[in-house]
């Protein structure tokens, strides 16, 4: 038997007239997988296969995306996203035995007028998380808390407790006590037409065949690196051969941190600086943000800088990284981590 033992919530940064709203380069996959990364943490690739259990409007790269972002095997199954299918589902997956279980539910109201009773005023954008796995707790979930709203995220963006029904829940993660009505103000129907933009953009500039794109997945989304065991030597992005000793046959992965990246240089890409995949950010945005980010001793990546201003972060400021939409390629949307601020704010400074 399964029992719900983390549930992780994602809300965007930018806020639209008193609500989040998903930024340009967000999608339904990207806070599916942010939810999906908070929930699962610092845990090792599972044995076993997982099922994810999506309720919600995903893009159709998300049935290969999720096991891509897991890098294991997983079965991904669509519902449609309502209270209750998820309060159905939830009972169903508790009931079965098996390896770990994610069901994501996933809303951007503003995007998804078509759905009935989807108000950008009732909830917001955001992504919730429930991991199930074997457990001896014996405590089931209090499902009272999914409510009787569209979906889950109704308890998370309206800033509502966890833990105040006097039922012991599992672990909560991620952005539940967020204050109400704060965030980055943005325009939202800015953001709306930059992220509507044709996937189906002729590829130039910055060209990466798509074979090559999803070979180095494991690096640009988990930011896996290898070590070697013969020289020591750490190599990022991995490549499948030591970069010093130039050895297949001693390389083990290593997992780097995603967040609290150091900040070590920092530049502002403004119009006519950019590669012509982001000719329509710079259009709709404005300037971007590309800083060069120390993510463990002497690991260094360049990562494009998201929900800040050109001048907000700075050298020696501290990043976390998420996965954002890059550009469309050869009639799909690419995906990487991005930069952004961490939660502690620009003002807090690192010696090191």
């Amino acid at each position: 038997m399964r029992s719900v033992v983390r549930v992780a919530a994602y809300v965007p940064a930018g806020s639209s007239g008193g609500v989040r709203v998903a930024a340009s380069d967000e999608d339904a996959f990207t806070l599916g997988a942010t939810a999906v990364e908070r929930a699962w943490g610092a845990r090792d690739v599972p044995s076993e296969p997982v099922v994810v259990h999506l309720l919600g409007d995903y893009p159709a790269m998300a049935d290969w995306g999720f096991p891509a972002l897991l890098g294991q095997k997983a079965e991904v199954l669509r519902h449609p996203g309502n209270a209750d299918e998820l309060a159905r589902t939830l009972h169903e997956v508790e009931e079965l035995d098996g390896g770990p279980v994610f069901l994501v539910a996933t809303e951007m109201p503003e995007r998804d007028a078509h759905h009935e009773g989807s108000s950008p005023a009732a909830t917001g954008a955001g992504s919730v998380a429930y991991l199930l796995e074997r457990s001896a707790r014996g405590k089931p979930f209090p499902f009272e808390h999914v409510g009787t709203a569209r979906s889950a995220l109704t308890l998370a963006l309206n800033r509502g407790n966890p833990t105040g029904a006097g039922v012991e829940p599992p672990v909560f993660v991620g952005d539940w006590d967020l204050p109400g009505g704060t965030g980055r103000p943005v325009s939202a129907e800015l953001i709306r037409r930059a992220a509507e933009r044709d996937a189906s953009a002729v590829s130039e500039g910055a060209y990466v065949p798509r074979a090559r794109y999803l070979e180095n997945l494991p690096s640009r989304w988990r930011l896996v690196a290898e070590e070697c065991d013969n020289c020591h030597e750490m190599t990022f992005p991995a490549r499948g051969i030591c970069r010093r000793c130039r050895r297949r046959d001693t390389l083990a992965t290593v997992p780097l941190p995603r967040d609290g990246g150091l900040v070590v240089a920092i530049t502002t890409i403004g119009k006519g600086g950019q590669p012509t995949e982001f000719d329509d950010q710079v259009e709709s945005s404005g300037p971007y943000s590309v800083a060069l980010v120390e993510l463990a001793e002497g690991i260094r990546t360049t990562l494009q800088v998201t929900d800040a201003s050109p001048g907000e972060v700075r050298v020696s400021d501290r990043v976390n990284t998420l996965l954002r939409r890059l550009y469309p390629m050869e009639g799909e949307w690419r995906y990487g981590r991005k930069a952004v601020p961490a939660p502690s704010g620009a003002a807090e400074r690192d010696g090191r």
